[in-house]
């Protein structure tokens, strides 16, 4: 038995190895949060279809806008 074939050969049940993407199997960049288990950018090209919009904070909350610069 090679070293090739003992690589990989226990299976890993935690930690970033032990987790893909849904659709192209990538296990760099995973977005896990509501259960997506979604890379970036199979999230970027999916995102509509998903039901994600972006949403602009400053016209939801025009209140809240201050001077980028801290001064009036």
């Amino acid at each position: 038995m090679g070293h090739s074939a003992v690589w990989n050969s226990h299976p890993k049940n935690y930690g970033p190895g032990s987790r893909a993407c849904r659709v192209c199997g990538n296990s760099h960049g995973l977005i896990r949060k509501y259960g997506l288990m979604c890379c970036r950018q199979c999230f970027r090209s999916n995102a509509k279809e998903i039901g994600f919009i972006k949403v602009n904070y400053y016209l939801l909350f025009p209140s809240e806008k201050k001077n980028i610069y801290g001064y009036e």
